[in-house]
């Protein structure tokens, strides 16, 4: 039988997702081009060329918001900076690719609202049942009518 609870990581607050949304980092005025790769309402993961230097303690992008077709900034303090070998044809001039993941600390309050919201409907989305196109919870509250006696 298939565990109902299963669509739900309980580790986290809010669902993640994956997803390939392009992303600038800015960098001394200057925008580098990136990717973010997993994302959530609190949080994002970014990938990018490695063009050298040492890990940022702050992370300022500008983000495209999967599915939205809107761009936002958001301030993000590194969690984690990752170096690891790009696959061939991929990676900056050293053929490396730098991941570094993101707590997202400020951004416009509207643009927070829109990206948690994103979050949920894709998470919502990705996460319902193939054959009846209810989602899990829906399908609990359902079955607690055959529980009443």
């Amino acid at each position: 039988m298939r565990n109902p609870y299963a669509w739900w990581d309980s580790r986290r607050v809010t669902p993640r997702i994956d997803v390939e949304t392009f992303c600038s980092e800015v960098v001394s005025g200057r925008d580098h081009p990136g990717l973010v790769i997993d994302l959530s309402a609190e949080g994002a993961r970014l990938e990018r060329p490695y063009g050298g230097g040492p890990s940022p303690r702050e992370i300022v992008l500008e983000l495209e918001v999967p599915d939205v077709d809107e761009v936002i900034w958001v301030r993000g303090e590194v969690c984690f900076d990752q170096i690891r070998q790009a696959p061939p044809g991929q990676g900056g001039p050293f053929g490396l690719l730098r991941t570094t993941g993101l707590r997202l600390v400020t951004a416009a309050a509207r643009d927070l609202r829109m990206l948690r919201d994103c979050v949920f409907e894709i998470y919502r989305a990705r996460h319902r049942e193939p054959d009846t196109g209810a989602e899990p919870s829906e399908m609990l509250l359902d079955a607690a009518c055959y529980a009443r006696g």
